[in-house]
């Protein structure tokens, strides 16, 4: 990666990298790992900002032909049905995967489950392309919840309602669990198209240094106030957390903020504001709400100067554990990846955003998924393996091993390994930002748009927003920016 940002466009994967921000993703965060100990969910969760090769069928044959992954276990077992998922290498030396999977081919001798795995970053792409070539497998990862849509529309995935409806025991047990706010992310017309394997409240969970922000004399929010805290306790925070020098250059960063579409929506929402209209039709970036939001996040690094420069490519793996960087912004992720990078270093929290002029807690839920294809030639075979990657045990299983966020399903929130494990999540973000005493929780989906055009649309207004963060352009030039090109996108027809 370039060590500038120049005038260069930057695809959605680049941005993401660049701004330690997942999804992916968002980081999309990332919502999934893959070297937990080292890298971020931005960098691991981005996605391909093309999907075109599926349009093509020379293209869909080189992109085959060239890149088809090996599967993690090729010979047959005897008697068995061959169920084919296709996902990204997130477990390089299976030692969780590998040994799951061992378990329910155990306890299902007709089923084996063939796992070919992509680069994440390519993985939607050749996804599609398998789809148009007729060679697509059972099971399909779904990079990041807001690419269900163009899955569905171009007939990748099948609805799993029959499934569901004919399965007492699931729907009565498993199916309850899951938030509705992350369902309704794979709901499409009516009907659910898949379900997500990881979810948490959105890139906007602070990770705060509590021994450095202590000696500073820094109030920190905790229980006895319900961890509200506000967006003036939070700059205030930043700038007594930013430190110089004897060389009179600053030593120590307040803050490194969450951007792109998986973090920055957070902010808006704390001021009222959001990228997209709930339905996906209409873009309300440059409403006062939502400039209100940018303006707070230009500030950060342009008036304040308490936030990581960009210029500076900062990974806050490296940076917070280095004590650096007193503060930064991601997803449930990175608590057990700083518990391992932190060690006995120093102590730290994690804490839900702070509260602006909207009055509560913004969330923004985010997840990556998986769903059945349409092409499947064993569907019953393979629901039985995609409730078992969705179970409880799978889900809690998986995040203890450093491969991502934890499961979307309350009873892996609340399992006491989890309370245990990562009481800073338990303790301080699921009753905060999950489900609240009060049982009205304030999950709120990850809008996208309608048509199926999240890559298009999401890359465009991530390059046009960068101008804001290196002090280019005002918010408010360029949410109008962003409102005219990416409206334009909205009103395109599904590819």
């Amino acid at each position: 990666m370039e060590n500038t940002l120049q005038p260069t466009q930057l695809s959605r994967r680049s941005w993401l990298r660049l701004a330690g921000s997942m999804a992916a993703v968002g980081l999309l965060a990332a919502c999934g790992g893959t070297n937990a100990a080292t890298t971020s969910p931005a960098a691991s969760a981005a996605t391909s900002a093309s999907s075109q090769a599926a349009t093509s069928s020379s293209a869909a044959v080189a992109a085959t032909s060239s890149a088809q992954p090996q599967p993690a276990n090729p010979t047959p077992k005897a008697g068995a049905v061959q169920v084919i998922m296709h996902s990204w290498l997130e477990d390089p030396n299976d030692t969780f995967w590998g040994p799951e999977i061992q378990k329910f081919e155990q306890a299902n001798p007709n089923i084996q489950i063939i796992r070919q795995w992509f680069p994440r970053g390519d993985m939607h792409t050749k996804e599609l392309t398998l789809s148009a070539t007729g060679q697509i497998g059972d099971l399909v990862r779904i990079n990041v919840a807001p690419l269900c849509p163009e899955l569905q529309a171009k007939n990748v995935l099948q609805p799993l309602d029959t499934f569901i409806n004919q399965d007492a025991t699931w729907k009565t047990s498993d199916h309850s669990q899951f938030w509705p706010a992350n369902v309704a992310m794979y709901t499409i017309q009516g009907k659910q198209w898949g379900y997500p394997m990881v979810g948490h409240p959105g890139c906007l969970q602070y990770y705060l240094n509590t021994d450095m922000l202590t000696k500073l004399g820094v109030k920190i929010p905790d229980a006895s106030s319900g961890f509200k805290w506000t967006i003036d306790d939070a700059v205030q925070m930043f700038k007594t957390a930013t430190q110089t020098g004897s060389d009179g250059r600053v030593s120590v960063y307040g803050i490194q903020s969450c951007l792109g579409g998986e973090g920055a929506v957070g902010v808006l929402r704390a001021f009222g504001g959001n990228y997209y209209s709930a339905d996906g039709k209409k873009m309300l970036i440059n409403s006062k709400e939502s400039i209100a939001g940018l303006t707070w996040l230009s500030d950060l690094f342009n008036k304040y100067k308490v936030e990581e420069p960009l210029q500076a490519n900062p990974d806050p793996t490296q940076l917070f554990p280095n004590q650096t960087l007193a503060v930064f912004v991601s997803t449930s992720f990175q608590a057990t990846n700083m518990t391992n990078l932190v060690g006995s270093k120093f102590k730290f929290t994690v804490v839900p955003p702070p509260i602006g002029p909207s009055g509560k807690f913004a969330t923004q839920v985010s997840s990556d998924g998986i769903g059945m294809s349409k092409s499947s030639k064993h569907p019953n075979e393979a629901w039985q393996a995609l409730k078992f990657i969705l179970s409880q045990q799978f889900g809690l299983g998986r995040f203890l091993a450093g491969l991502g966020s934890p499961g979307s399903r309350n009873d892996i929130w609340t399992a006491p390994e989890f309370k245990q494990k990562v009481p800073v999540l338990a303790n301080n973000i699921y009753p905060t930002l999950i489900s609240p005493p009060d049982g009205n929780s304030p999950l709120v989906p990850w809008y996208y748009p309608a048509n199926a055009r999240f890559n298009e649309a999401d890359t465009a207004m991530t390059n046009i927003l960068q101008d804001i963060w290196l002090g280019k352009k005002s918010p408010s030039e360029a949410a109008n920016t962003a409102q005219q090109q990416v409206q334009a996108i909205l009103d395109q027809p599904v590819p």
